[in-house]
């Protein structure tokens, strides 16, 4: 195992002693075993005041391969240990570890290599059943889950080019949303081949919060120029760092009089409205951010969003059950700037003759 990459690197830009690591963390994103094997670099600084060297390396999985050098590195130089993934034969998500051993810290450092395994299927044909100007998709419309606004959420799509030319992403993007960065590997997919697009979301970007959804065309090229309809959805939250026991009770806080409103039987044709009371029990200014009903038959009225300390506010709430009938269940939910419960969920039940 001879790899190495070694240049100068200014000590005062890290703190610790030791073995840095640049990176103790990689993803390769999504893998396709039929494609080229995928490679990871990692590069570490000898932050001590004597030669380093790399002892062992042992890797949890025989489809992670490490090259290394041998030889030791003298202070304040980096070195480089390259990882090289062999997809295996089952798909899904990965993290395989790698415990570097040195001289330095016997023991070892800990790095980890990520991804997600797409397998191939039995049939292309049936397994990318959606199909889109010739490119082929298991999902019409792609689930991102949960999100929070300190972070951008990464989704790996897979597909297939059913045609017989390749295709490779327009560098040129007129409609995709601020928020939505998107990439493909490969670069060029050939014809009758697959391909991976990597969609960045970033929620923060998005500026709004709950179930949300977004269609917008993705622009592609082969002899011409065409577009294919993306459908996304993504729960978004906002984000709060963890609070210190000491802050607790100093926050503004949502309290909701009724979580569960039973409206009991009502007709068909009667339109029902109650109040349901908001309280901030905290010391500072609670805002409501947002609230959102899962029925446009289920609306509301509230005379303000910004809540004084001690403060109580009634929220008008109106339900019209025309067109249903049985058991009956709906909500609003509160999005607020509540810490510790910034999400509430109110549910009202009916039953309708």
């Amino acid at each position: 195992m001879m790899l190495s990459n070694i240049v100068a690197v200014n000590s005062q830009e890290v703190g610790e002693e030791g073995l840095i690591w640049e990176n103790n963390l990689i993803n390769i994103g999504g893998v396709l075993p039929e494609n080229e094997i995928k490679l990871a670099d990692f590069y570490y600084l000898n932050q001590t005041d004597s030669n380093a060297y790399i002892k062992e390396v042992i890797t949890d999985c025989g489809c992670a391969v490490v090259a290394y050098s041998e030889d030791t590195l003298a202070p304040n130089k980096v070195g480089h240990l390259q990882v090289t993934f062999d997809p295996e034969t089952r798909g899904g998500t990965f993290s395989k570890m790698i415990l570097v051993k040195t001289n330095v810290k016997p023991s070892g450092d800990s790095l980890f290599l990520e991804g997600v395994n797409i397998h191939y299927p039995e049939d292309p044909e049936v397994h990318y059943k959606v199909k889109k100007n010739g490119l082929g998709f298991v999902f019409n419309q792609n689930n991102l889950g949960t999100m929070y606004t300190n972070k951008p959420k990464i989704k790996f799509i897979d597909f297939y080019n059913f045609n017989d030319f390749p295709i490779q992403l327009n560098l040129k993007q007129d409609s995709i949303p601020t928020y939505v960065k998107v990439k493909m590997e490969p670069p060029l997919v050939e014809g009758n081949s697959r391909g991976v697009l990597e969609l960045e979301y970033d929620p923060a970007l998005r500026d709004d919060l709950g179930f949300l959804r977004d269609t917008f065309p993705l622009s592609f090229l082969s002899g011409e120029r065409f577009n294919v309809p993306m459908h996304l959805m993504a729960t978004i939250h906002e984000y709060f760092p963890p609070l210190p026991l000491s802050q607790v009770n100093e926050v503004p806080k949502l309290f909701v009089e009724e979580m569960e409103i039973d409206l009991g039987k009502i007709g068909p044709k009667n339109v029902i409205s109650r109040i349901l009371t908001l309280e901030n029990t905290g010391p500072k200014l609670l805002n409501i951010r947002k609230i959102v009903t899962n029925c446009d038959c289920l609306t509301y009225e509230l005379p303000t969003i910004d809540i004084k300390a001690g403060e109580k506010v009634d929220l008008v709430f109106s339900f019209d059950p025309k067109g249903r009938k049985g058991i009956d269940h709906k909500t609003i939910t509160f999005f607020s700037n509540d810490p510790l419960s910034p999400t509430k969920t109110v549910v009202i039940k009916s039953r309708i003759r």
